[in-house]
């Protein structure tokens, strides 16, 4: 469109001039004819200049679409690179999930085993067998102690024994008041749960720092010395008994009062629906 304004722009000036040259020139046509050829001119000169003012008038409009396709073409560019920007993020938060079913395939491939190790521990000492015995969850209200917290959780029966009231504060040395706990503890067993598989958890606060050695030692040498009073003082089968140790690692309140420590810290001796044979 430029070049054609530029052409009709040159042609309107040799028209003038050409015009221009015919006046002055040696042969000097009549006065009449020399009007009339001025005229026609002047005509030809008029059109030539309303084509270029036309002509002008497009190339603005070009110009003015030209530069609103640019603004439309930034505008997609902007989409466009918002778009890859959505799809990188996407792309991001599907390898997070993908990563978290990774670690949740492979926490629950170590929850099977450790239910697998459980499973084979309940073959216990001396050939006993386990089965199953469902009639354990109407027998709760046949347990009482006195001062000691009984509840149900699930399928087993948790009697929750604190440690404070069992050893001395950071040992598995029993106190007065621990081996009458666990008298009344083994009396219970005996008259409501004779042949039910029974385990002693042994249950600490978070004092050791982060320290889970040394949390799951104290942990199990109190449950060890819970079923040692329990079987030798108090008449229960050895086979009927295991030990668990699982140290500061379930919690029963917040460690971040002295109250929820002293919750935390205890024995549970947790009678499961299975009976032994």
């Amino acid at each position: 469109m430029l070049r054609h304004a530029t052409n009709a722009t040159l042609l309107l000036a040799l028209a003038t001039a050409c015009a221009a040259g015919c006046k002055q020139g040696a042969f000097q046509p009549p006065a009449g004819q020399a009007n009339a050829a001025t005229n026609v001119w002047q005509q030809q000169a008029t059109t030539l200049t309303s084509q270029v003012q036309d002509l002008n008038r497009r190339v603005g409009h070009l110009d003015l679409n030209n530069a609103d396709l640019h603004r439309q073409l930034a505008a997609a560019e902007q989409q466009r690179l918002k778009a890859v920007e959505q799809a990188n993020l996407f792309q991001q938060q599907l390898q997070t999930a993908a990563k978290q079913l990774q670690d949740t395939q492979v926490a629950r491939t170590e929850a099977d085993k450790q239910v697998t190790a459980l499973q084979a521990s309940t073959r216990l000492r001396g050939g006993a067998t386990i089965t199953a015995n469902n009639s354990i969850q109407q027998s709760l209200s046949a347990v009482s102690i006195p001062g000691l917290e009984i509840r149900q959780d699930g399928e087993v029966i948790r009697i929750e024994v604190p440690a404070d009231k069992l050893f001395t504060p950071g040992s598995a040395q029993l106190t007065t008041d621990g081996y009458r706990l666990l008298d009344e503890v083994a009396s219970a067993v005996q008259r409501s749960y004779p042949r039910q598989r029974i385990v002693v958890e042994g249950h600490t606060d978070d004092s050791f720092a982060g320290n889970a050695t040394a949390a799951h030692a104290l942990a199990s040498q109190q449950a060890g010395a819970a079923f040692q009073q329990l079987v030798e003082r108090g008449k229960l089968p050895a086979q009927q008994l295991s030990v668990l140790a699982l140290g500061e690692n379930h919690p029963l309140a917040s460690n971040g009062t002295a109250a929820g420590k002293a919750k935390n810290r205890r024995v549970e001796i947790v009678v499961y629906p299975d009976t032994i044979n």
